[in-house]
């Protein structure tokens, strides 16, 4: 005997399509380590660290809304896209008071210098500490900071890989906007973009890169387009530093062609890296829609720093060093694209002890104990605590890690443990 259609009221269907289109069919699954609301948190167990503090102001993200002090026009900017603005940046810069805002107005204005040093100095940067100030732009779209040259044609600087091969300097590290020795300092609300011909390959970029911070404490970027860029943010011995809300992008042709060591498709070089000792830093809501041979960073004595609500067309997560010193640092609401280059960098299990929470991607696994380039570690063997992974995981819940729940990416809750964990400290204070 068959048995009878079930009949849905309008207004049920209604509800039911509607969850469909929000993604929430699929009933939520609290973990373990976390549970409803955080009620199963234990932070004192050292199983799942309180990531919360990560960011501008120990993840506050209220970032200043100081006036305008100046006004880069009144200083002889142009903005016409021909015209060198650097010396009226320059001397904006320097007359910006305390607490206040370089205006930057619709415009395209061309840098052929950079911002915020004082001098090269025996190839080492030096300097102009100021803090307490801010570039901000008129609008994300129409303020636009063209780069007139790259860093290395300006401010030669030679050097070479560790495989001998001929690079610069600036291929991985500077920027046009630095930020050095100071503290309260932020870019928002622009778009920064490379004026160089077609992106050629790895380790021969010419140094066409945003901002630097460098022993910065609480800075930001925020509500900022990197267009064509070889490197984006360079964050170095800094900490508290918070990119939200940015977008890396290319125009049509400036993708490479060259197939040597798979440039073909890049980009650039670096989007965004915490490097050299940098802690509670953290990249949230950034959209790639073009592909960096390395777009989320971290190197060698970096800890505690978040990336958070990512999306690209396939991330690579990059643990540049050599030895196992990049500690406690958390990967959440990670959409990976094809998802293939996660582990590509990860020498010698660099990653211990990361926090892997609710990663998409369509080709993800687990590494493998294969080769060098592979991975030559276990992931048994990093410490690590991975939730929401799309595919089996080791069953080893070990109070301090390792820890595993096998919770697909789409029933994990929270979805972004970042969130969840600076929701539940506010909502406590």
């Amino acid at each position: 005997m068959k048995k009878p259609h079930r009949k849905f009221s309008l207004p049920t269907c209604l509800i039911f399509f509607a969850l469909i289109a929000a993604g929430k069919t699929h009933a939520e699954t609290p973990s373990d380590v976390w549970g409803k609301d955080g009620d199963s948190w234990k932070p004192d167990d050292q199983t799942l660290l309180d990531f919360s503090q990560a960011g501008y102001h120990q993840g506050r993200n209220d970032f200043p809304k100081w006036a305008a002090g100046v006004n880069v026009r009144d200083f002889g900017a142009k903005g016409d896209g021909i015209t060198d603005d650097t010396e009226a940046f320059q001397k904006a810069l320097e007359a910006c008071p305390d607490k206040r805002v370089i205006f930057i107005p619709n415009g395209t204005y061309k840098l052929m210098d950079w911002l915020g040093v004082d001098q090269m100095i025996d190839k080492w940067v030096k300097p102009k500490p100021k803090s307490n100030f801010a570039f901000r732009g008129e609008s994300r779209e129409k303020t636009i900071i063209l780069l007139g040259v790259g860093l290395q044609e300006i401010h030669p600087w030679h050097q070479k890989t560790n495989h001998g091969r001929p690079t610069s300097q600036w291929s991985w590290y500077g920027g046009f906007f630095w930020f050095q020795k100071s503290t309260n300092v932020g870019i928002e609300n622009l778009t920064i973009k490379g004026g160089g011909k077609q992106y050629d390959e790895h380790w021969k970029e010419k140094g066409y890169n945003g901002i630097s911070f460098r022993e910065v404490k609480d800075g930001w970027v925020s509500k900022v387009n990197f267009v064509n860029i070889d490197g984006g943010v360079f964050v170095a011995e800094s900490t508290q530093i918070t990119v939200q809300d940015v977008l890396f992008t290319s125009t049509r042709n400036w993708p490479s062609a060259n197939t040597f060591e798979r440039n073909e498709g890049k980009s650039g070089h670096h989007a965004i890296e915490f490097r050299q000792g940098s802690s509670w830093c953290v990249a949230d809501k950034v959209v790639f829609e073009n592909q960096f041979h390395h777009e989320l960073g971290l190197s060698k004595n970096v800890n505690h720093c978040v990336f958070s609500n990512i999306s690209g067309p396939n991330l690579h997560f990059d643990f540049h060093s050599d030895t196992d010193n990049i500690r406690n640092c958390l990967f959440t609401e990670i959409d990976a694209g094809k998802g293939d280059l996660i582990w590509r960098n990860n020498f010698h299990g660099a990653c211990s002890g990361t926090v892997l929470w609710n990663i998409r991607g369509e080709n993800l696994s687990l590494p493998v104990k294969t080769s060098r380039i592979s991975h030559p570690v276990l992931i048994e063997d990093m410490k690590a605590l991975v939730l929401g992974w799309p595919g089996k995981l080791p069953k080893i819940k070990q109070a301090g890690r390792p820890w595993f729940e096998d919770i697909p990416p789409d029933k994990i809750e929270p979805q972004n443990i970042y969130h969840a964990q600076r929701k539940k400290r506010f909502e406590a204070e």
